[in-house]
């Protein structure tokens, strides 16, 4: 023990000698800095420690790479809230429709055009501080993270409505891939992968083959999926088709090496996985997932009467598909969605088709439904359904018919023409992302909005392929198991 330390441990008082060897440890003990977080419980040593505040807050949210279809789209601007355009299918005749005799009369042939209108959205989120958050010394400045708070949920939304945004089920949304191409009315333009993976060769080829295809003469460049259908390239493609592709870095395939792209006569395809589009664990009731949000809304239906008794020769419900099942419905407008009302325990036969007769809410102020669907024989509880759809509300009763052509739980994935040039598909902006001070009126706050008035245009429908009803392999729930 130093002697010159001894008047600061015993207050000023001098003192000789050696201390004892037990009163040396109580000093050490009432010394050591220990692992306390409370600060007013810190003694000893504990209470000299330096708080360590980093300047820095981990937090685990979307960043800007998950956006992946925002990133990849060519952007542009739209002049008006109601965006025109003209779409051509066509230059008109047939193949051979053009030849003649020496002096014969010329046939006519005109173009096949079609006016289109997109809808500009608003994107919006409010979004504030308190005014003494802005002057203590935080973490975090709490000001730019709320605004970048306020920037990701635009993104977003920006991300999941143009995949899946449908302005027939809530007006407020743009319309995405998935209701645009899906309205065309083609069943080429849709495949349907059966419950099944969509690691196929085969069907890629498909879909390829499509877009390139006389009266379409596209492109495919890109193959939007959810991270579960990228898995399944990853683990299951043919290796037979697993080939160098020279335009991209060390050729896109090595051993262990995830497949960044595939290789069609029609084109090199870039798959993407996105986050934004759902796999199944996203596809839980949105009351599972936002409880509070969902107790809230106050537009839950107020019957769901199921009949699953006619016989419809185009019901795809087979033999396989056949037992007991629970379907689940919720109200739907832009607040979200309501809690669900289930059914209770359906048999559903072969060849049967299941009637939902679904009574508006009491409030009446849904716009839509979200359909839920459970296993095979499964449970009724909320965690073991799956979502299948919306629709849109058809008056005090809107009837839905299950025939088992949309699956629950299923993932859909997005072959795209991305090339440049071509305005296939573009990213329409009457206002970028914009901060737009508000003014507080009687509390101590800076608030502020943050805009975007936005559209996703799909200039060119023929040249884009949705898949839909995909189970990957690695699918925890599935449909029919």
């Amino acid at each position: 023990m130093n002697p010159a330390a001894l008047p600061a441990v015993t207050g000023q008082q001098t003192v000789t000698g050696a201390m004892q060897f037990t009163d040396v440890m109580e000093l050490r003990k009432a010394l050591e800095a220990g692992y306390g977080t409370d600060v007013a419980t810190l003694t000893g040593g504990g209470a000299l420690r330096i708080q360590s505040l980093e300047k820095t807050m981990l937090a685990t949210i979307q960043e800007n790479k998950h956006f992946a279809l925002f990133n990849a789209l060519a952007k542009a601007n739209a002049t008006a809230t109601v965006d025109e355009w003209t779409e051509q299918s066509s230059v008109g005749g047939f193949p051979g429709g053009s030849t003649n005799t020496e002096t014969g009369n010329i046939s006519q042939a005109v173009g096949e055009y079609q006016r289109r209108v997109g809808m500009v959205k608003y994107l919006m989120t409010r979004r504030e501080v308190s005014f003494v958050q802005t002057l203590q010394n935080a973490i975090v400045e709490s000001e730019a993270t709320e605004a970048s708070n306020g920037a990701l949920q635009l993104l977003s939304d920006a991300e999941y409505l143009s995949f899946e945004g449908d302005s027939t089920v809530v007006p407020t949304e743009f319309d995405g891939i998935d209701a645009l191409i899906t309205g065309l009315g083609s069943g080429d333009h849709v495949i349907d992968v059966e419950g099944g993976s969509l690691s196929s060769i085969h069907l890629v080829n498909q879909a390829a083959r499509t877009i390139a295809g006389y009266g379409n003469f596209g492109t495919p460049t890109h193959l939007f999926m959810s991270q579960t259908t990228q898995a399944d390239f990853d683990n299951n493609l043919d290796p037979a088709f697993r080939v160098p592709l020279t335009d991209l870095p060390g050729g896109g395939i090595q051993i262990g090496a995830p497949v960044v792209g595939i290789r069609t006569s029609w084109g090199n395809i870039k798959n993407v996985p996105d986050v934004f589009v759902r796999d199944e664990l996203q596809q839980l009731p949105f009351q599972v997932m936002f409880p509070s949000v969902a107790a809230a809304n106050t537009f839950a239906p107020a019957t769901v009467t199921p009949d699953a008794s006619v016989t419809d020769v185009t019901s795809k419900w087979g033999t396989p598909h056949a037992g007991n099942y629970y379907w689940g419905v919720a109200g739907v407008n832009n607040a979200g969605q309501s809690a669900v009302v289930l059914t209770g325990q359906i048999a559903v036969a072969a060849g049967k088709k299941v009637s939902l007769t679904i009574a508006a809410s009491v409030t009446g102020a849904e716009t839509g439904y979200a359909i839920y669907r459970g296993r095979l024989n499964g449970t009724n509880a909320l965690t073991d359904l799956r979502f299948v759809c919306r629709i849109a509300r058809t008056g005090a009763s809107t009837v839905f018919v299950d025939y088992n052509r949309l699956l629950p739980g299923t993932a859909k994935a997005y072959m795209l023409n991305m090339t440049s040039g071509q305005l296939a598909i573009t990213w329409r902006s009457l206002l970028p992302m914009l901060k737009f001070p508000l003014y507080p009126t009687v509390s101590a706050v800076v608030p502020w909005a943050q805009l975007m008035f936005v559209y996703l245009r799909i200039g060119k429908r023929k040249h884009h392929v949705v898949f839909k009803n995909i189970v990957p392999a690695g699918q925890l729930w599935k449909p029919f198991l």
